[in-house]
């Protein structure tokens, strides 16, 4: 059965499809010798169409002031594009816009997709340039309606019929996808269809290899996109994956902070082959508070991936790292405690499993040294001074998801449905799912928060932890 085409084309408000809005759309039907019908209509974007833009397109705000809003053309925009393949001049810019107006009414838009420009390099190559005006002036294509929608769908139309003329793309999405990878780059049972029908959602992948053995787990924020990627690349590293790769799995998680977690945790626990760097530990060591003498004193422990205790300062990469911090501690402590006792001399009180030796320890002494003590481990800083909720999107539009901060540590989380309400902890405990502690979660969900807070809700807890 031969392919058949939706080549596409729209005007917008501005360049970036997370803030501006389609104004046009239009929908050429192609069956890869020629045009077979077209579709078209303006779109009311619901914001101010800038000025710029209507000098550039000769549409303006009075034109789609009566026209459709998207979603009374989005079942349209499926009909013409179902069972086709997506075909644009420069294809991510449509492609993705059209993704956004769908992702806004709770839907997913997914075709495949080609792109022309892509195409034109490989089939006339030597041109300076492979823009639409370029092409269509060098190449004699007749062009109405310039930076109008149909106008241009249709020259984009005319040039796709010279590119099957040429001979060098025959049709068969083998040739010339998106993501420039062809089936002969592929593992045996992996085909291009398998690549093709993945989602183009966050989440995390597993490759496992004939005995079913997991060989590598990665996270994404276009999980079709990177694993395409894998077939693509040609490091070491990837020809060892692709060699060893026999199956494919992945779970979608909605939100990349989730992906970035599960990844983690994944890692760790199932310590896949070529993961090497990635499941060994990154910080062994922790320095933690002993109060159980009358002495407390701060140690060096290896953390093992047990859940450490609240007395917990800080973790290392290296223990001469720690030793160095709980040096650095040592001096700031007996700073203090000669600024109040002026006689007050102090010995080592970090010790490798020995008791610590202080010099002249009177009642005092003692009590000054406590005092210092529990305030230089009250005043260490913990990756989280607060206890938080965070919120972002869910697995569906249905769905968000909810993560948890806890006595300065990322606790867990979990999915809930948008219309359920939280009302206390007790609700919030119900929905998380408590996660294996490792002071590199802690590090992700930090700097994760702080550069992406447009896209999370963060709550404070207002209560105090024993």
């Amino acid at each position: 059965m031969s392919k058949l085409y939706a080549i596409v084309d729209i005007e917008t408000t501005g360049g970036s499809a997370g803030q501006d809005r389609i104004t046009e759309i239009a929908i050429v039907h192609h069956d890869g010798e020629k045009v077979t019908g077209h579709y078209s209509t303006l779109i009311n974007p619901e914001r101010s169409i800038p000025p710029f833009i209507t000098g550039l397109t000769g549409i303006s705000n009075e034109m789609v002031k009566d026209a459709p809003k998207f979603y009374e053309v989005a079942k349209d925009i499926i009909e013409w594009t179902e069972g086709r393949i997506f075909v644009a001049h420069n294809a991510h810019f449509d492609y993705r816009f059209i993704k956004e107006e769908y992702a806004s009414l709770g839907y997913t838009y997914t075709r495949h997709t080609l792109d022309t420009v892509k195409l034109a390099r490989l089939a006339f190559p030597g041109h300076k340039s492979y823009s639409l005006g370029n092409l269509t002036q060098r190449m004699n294509i007749v062009i109405t309606d310039r930076h109008r929608a149909l106008g241009d769908a249709m020259a984009t139309a005319q040039l796709f019929s010279m590119i099957m003329v040429s001979g060098t793309f025959t049709g068969s999405s083998d040739n010339f996808l998106t993501m420039n990878i062809r089936s002969s780059s592929l593992p045996k049972s992996i085909t291009i269809e398998t690549i093709l029908n993945l989602p183009e959602d966050n989440g995390v992948y597993y490759f496992r290899n004939d005995q079913n053995t997991l060989i590598y787990i990665g996270k994404s924020k276009n999980l079709k996109s990177r694993i395409a990627r894998h077939f693509s690349d040609y490091t070491g590293k990837s020809e060892k994956i692709r060699q060893s790769t026999h199956s494919i799995d992945y779970e979608i998680t909605g939100n990349e902070l989730a992906a970035l977690i599960k990844e983690s945790i994944e890692i760790r626990k199932l310590k896949p082959i070529y993961n090497k760097a990635q499941r060994n530990n990154s910080y062994p060591y922790a320095v933690v508070a002993d109060f159980g003498e009358t002495i407390p004193v701060l140690k060096v422990l290896k953390v093992q991936n047990e859940n450490p205790e609240l007395q917990t300062l800080k973790f290392f990469t290296h223990k001469k790292l720690a030793e160095q911090y709980i040096l650095q501690k040592m001096n700031e402590m007996e700073e203090n405690i000669r600024e109040a006792i002026d006689s007050f001399q102090l010995g080592s009180f970090y010790t490798k499993g020995k008791e610590p030796f202080l010099f002249k320890w009177t009642p005092d002494v003692l009590t000054e040294y406590n005092r210092v003590f529990r305030q230089v481990v009250s005043n260490s800083k913990q990756w989280f001074d607060e206890d938080l909720l965070i919120i972002t999107k869910g697995r569906t539009i249905h769905e968000k998801c909810l993560f948890l901060i806890e006595g300065g540590h990322f606790y867990g989380y979990g999915y809930f449905e948008s219309i359920q309400s939280i009302d206390n902890i007790e609700d919030v405990m119900t929905i998380v799912e408590r996660v294996t502690y490792h002071p590199e979660l802690d590090i992700l969900v930090h700097n994760y928060i702080k550069k992406n807070t447009r896209e999370l809700s963060i709550i404070k807890i207002n209560r105090r932890y024993e």
